[in-house]
This record gives C-alpha cells, structure tokens and sequence, in this order.
C-alpha cells in the first residue's frame, strides 16, 4: 500500500473542502424558488429575475383617496445592510400600485448575486413606467441605494428616466404623530394610526441575516417572512397616503390620535390656513401643557397676524397670561409686540411689557420659574423691551408736548 505525502493529504482536503461549500447552481436555486413562492422567472443575457406579484383589496374609501393623487408606485427595498456602501445589495424590492379597489404588490427577489443588474433593470423600468414614487424614508435610504447600485452597473440611463417626483411620506408623519406615539417608525405608525397589527414579522435587523442564511444553502423558506415584511411595508405606504389625504380633507376634527400643531404646518403646506387656524384653536381649548399652548398659540396668532386681525392676535394672547409662569411672561411679551408693531399703540406695549416683568418675580416667587437659563433669557427680553419701550414714550410725548407749545 503506497503512503500518501503530506501534500498529497493536504490537496484532498483542500478538494473535499472546496466541494462542500461550493453553492447549488444558480439556475437550480432560481427555479426552486419560483416553484416556491409561485414567481414568474424571467431569463435574459443580463440575468435572471423573480417576480412575485400578490394583490391587497382595500375599502372604496382608501381607492377614492389615493384616485384622487397623480399615479404612483409605492416603493420599499431590503438589502443585506444598513448603509449605502459599494458592499451593500438589494435583494428584495418591492413596487405596489392602485388598480381599481386593490393594491397590486409586485416583488421582485435577487437568486444571487451576479443577477444584481438583472433586478436593477426591471425595478428601474417599473418606476420610470410611473410619474410619482412614494417612500418611507426613501430620501435618506432607498433611492441612494437605488442610485448606488445602478451606478455600480453601469445603468445610467435607467437611472436618468426615475420619476421626478418623489414624496417621502416619513417627514409628514413625524410631523402629524412623532409627539402621541413616542417616535414615527412605520410600525408605530401602523398599529397607532393605521390599525395594522402585524401578526408574524420578521424584525428589520434580521432580514439581512436571513437572505445570507439562504445563501449559504438555506431553505427558501428563511425569506417567506421577508417578503410579507416588504409586502406589508409597500401596503402601509399605499394605507398611509390615504389616510393623510382623508386627514386634510378635513378628518383632523376626528382624529385622536393627531399632533395639531403638525396638522397645523401640513394644512398650511397645502394651502387651508383656514383649516390650519380652526385646528389650532380647538387644540388650544383642548391641551393641559402650558409649553405645548405656547406653540399652538403662536402659530394661530401669526396666522391671525397674516390676516389683519390683530385684535384677535392679541386676546389670543392674553389668554395665555391668566397663570403667574415662564409663558405667562411669554405671552406678555408677544401682547407688547402686536400692540407696538401692528397696532401702533407705545403706552400700551410699554404697559404689557411691565406687566411680563410683574409676572416674572410673581413666577420665581412660586417657584414656577423654570430652570435659572430660562429664567434669566426670558427676562433678559422683558427688560431690554421694557427699556427700548420707555425710551420711546418718553420721545413720543416729548414730540406730542412740543406740538401743543407750538
């Protein structure tokens, strides 16, 4: 029996080794899943792609909601991290739009890397199809990844023909709901506004995870939670817009769970001041937090300013003087400002600019100062107005004594 060389041993390990991690053909792993996931295959000299495409109904009223928009594609992406590095890919990109009273998802999933450019081309050429793309955060994430990865492939024409119009739904709601649920991600949003509870979902952390699993020989069971995960992202955002839409339109006046000041700043985005000004005097009647009144009181007051009616601006204010504190100074402060800029009145600012001053040592008697900062910046303002204000009176009567002379 001939004895094996030690480099003869260490080829047949290296060999075995090679072997056992070399991956299932490409082609093997892709019709697997379409047999699984019941994904249309596609095949060109570019690669192979997977389409997966399920439907959502909705009620009439989301449908007539979102009709009423331009047409738009709902985009969502999940990639095997959580930067817009050269080592990140998107795996998984998902596309739903509104036919008639349901939302029809279209998925399209990576078999493995080399048919990254495949995926890219298909997905572009969807979202050109269409005038307007909505995201969650896509701003900041998904289309710099898109724009990444087609740049990696060279497609720079797919890229060039992506819609122009991109509305990033996050920023809106962090505006409307950040401050009543504690934070605006979408699943916050959804079970704190749009009643979607998630039954089984697979946290985003572990999405990369799982498509690095598959990868190495795992089930193409690993991504089944991933894809309703995308599913249930692209269906919020359709869910979201609508709601948005119902809330403009007037629904504000029953929402409980709601920003108004937010609401306030979305209405005047989109031209209802009218609305924005009824909203925050509701809320205004509504809120227990002083600090949370201030910011109410002075939006409406700007928009009552804008107006020509600073009557109203000014008993606005007013209001917010009825309790010895750090506000009540404020909206002292604010009554000597309508009444010196907007309605001409010297004695009268310079009185209400006294009275912040009374209001200040009643406060920090009662310990209802705030912090000394605060404190002291407030009435840093209160005196240098209350100086300026009687620097002016004074000249005024001194003009006023020299008219009646002469």
């Amino acid at each position: 029996m001939a004895v094996r060389t030690l480099a003869e041993r260490l080829a047949t390990l290296r060999a075995d080794r090679v072997a056992a991690s070399t991956p299932r053909p490409v082609a093997d792993r892709s019709e697997t899943l379409a047999r699984w996931f019941d994904a249309l295959l596609s095949k060109d000299p570019a690669g192979t792609t997977l389409l997966v495409e399920r439907h959502v109904p909705v009620s009439p009223g989301i449908a007539l909601a979102l009709r009423g928009l331009p047409k738009a594609c709902y985009f969502d992406t999940e990639t095997t991290g959580l930067s817009t590095g050269a080592g990140t890919v998107i795996f998984l990109a998902g596309l739903a739009s509104l036919n008639r009273d349901r939302i029809v998802v279209r998925q399209y999933l990576l078999p493995d890397y080399p048919h990254e450019g495949a995926l890219l081309r298909r997905v572009a050429g969807e979202l050109a199809a269409v005038p307007r793309m909505v995201t969650y955060n896509g701003r900041a994430f998904d289309l710099p990844m898109l724009a990444s990865r087609l740049t990696v492939h060279g497609l720079f024409a797919e890229q060039a023909a992506l819609p122009d119009l991109h509305d990033d739904l996050l920023p809106i709601a962090r505006r409307l709901w950040r401050r009543r649920l504690g934070g605006a991600r979408l699943s916050q949003v959804e079970s704190g506004v749009l009643g979607v509870r998630r039954d089984s979902d697979v946290a985003g952390g572990d999405v990369p995870g799982r498509y690095f699993d598959y990868l190495r020989g795992g089930s193409p069971e690993l991504l089944a939670e991933v894809l309703d995960h995308n599913l249930q992202d692209v269906v919020s955002l359709a869910l979201l817009e609508a709601e948005i839409v119902r809330l403009r339109a007037g629904a504000w006046r029953e929402a409980t769970v709601l920003d108004p000041h937010g609401m306030a700043i979305d209405l005047l985005r989109v031209g209802a001041a009218a609305d924005a000004l009824e909203l925050l005097e509701s809320g205004l009647g509504a809120c227990a937090d002083a600090s949370e009144a201030s910011g109410l009181r002075r939006l409406a007051a700007r928009l009552m300013l804008a107006a020509g009616e600073s009557a109203k601006a000014e008993a606005l204010w007013r209001d917010g003087t009825r309790r010895a504190s750090l506000e009540a100074a404020t909206a002292w402060i604010e009554v000597a400002r309508i009444r010196e800029r907007h309605r001409h009145d010297l004695p009268g600012a310079l009185d209400a600019a006294s009275a912040a001053s009374r209001v200040l040592d009643i406060a920090f008697a009662l310990g209802r100062g705030g912090s000394p900062q605060a404190l002291g910046a407030v009435r840093l303002r209160v005196e240098s107005r209350v100086r300026r204000l009687r620097r002016w009176v004074a000249a005024s009567d001194r003009r006023a004594a020299r008219r009646r002379v002469a």
